[in-house]
């Protein structure tokens, strides 16, 4: 277990409003079940995303109390007993979106629609409105389930550490973009117009 029990995060209080308030220390559950797959991360960097704006701007049904924020990079400072291929110490990438890896979506590479992580409906993310209200990255910890089906874990962590702000593009920013790129057919040799 962790000795730290403090944390703070970005947290959405109303159109055109957000506070860094105490958040609660994440916990190895998801509501009253224990997560033995999840990891408490120690937040290295972040990122603000366009889709935040949407939420900061009154543009979408965000409660007040929202914590924000979907690109993650952080280290795990603490590990469920079913994590195998992590550990504590190590650096990672989060996707932004939340998946379990093991539902017939996720099995397709359709993790962004995981059937398994939003009692509401199909897909996840962290900090981001009717997603799962699962607490954001803008904080200083956050909890990861599934750990092992979604972290990418930085082989190097002082080399990770020397291009940090790098990485962090990652976890949302330049796969988004190359997703589009694919979808689009854009490839070698493509004149593209944006």
């Amino acid at each position: 277990m962790c000795a730290i029990h403090g944390n703070r995060g970005v947290v959405y209080t109303g159109p055109g409003k957000v506070e860094v308030q105490s958040i609660a220390f994440p916990e190895l559950a998801i509501g009253n079940r224990a997560c033995h797959h999840g990891v408490i991360l120690k937040v290295v960097s972040t990122n603000i995303c366009g889709s935040d704006q949407h939420m900061v701007r009154g543009r979408t049904t965000a409660e007040a109390g929202l914590v924000l924020g979907h690109e993650i990079t952080g280290q795990i400072i603490e590990c469920g007993r079913d994590v195998e291929y992590l550990k504590v110490g190590d650096i990672v990438s989060v996707p932004f979106n939340i998946a379990c890896g093991r539902c017939r979506n996720c099995k397709e590479g359709k993790t962004g629609i995981c059937l398994n992580v939003n009692p509401a409906r199909p897909g996840a993310a962290y900090g981001y409105v009717d997603m799962g209200g699962w607490v954001g990255g803008q904080s200083e910890y956050v909890m990861v389930p599934y750990a092992d089906f979604n972290l990418l874990k930085f082989p190097d962590p002082n080399q990770a550490m020397e291009k940090i702000r790098d990485l962090t593009l990652l976890s949302d920013i330049f796969p988004t973009g190359f997703h589009g790129c694919v979808t689009a057919g854009v490839g070698p040799g493509s004149t593209v117009y944006i």
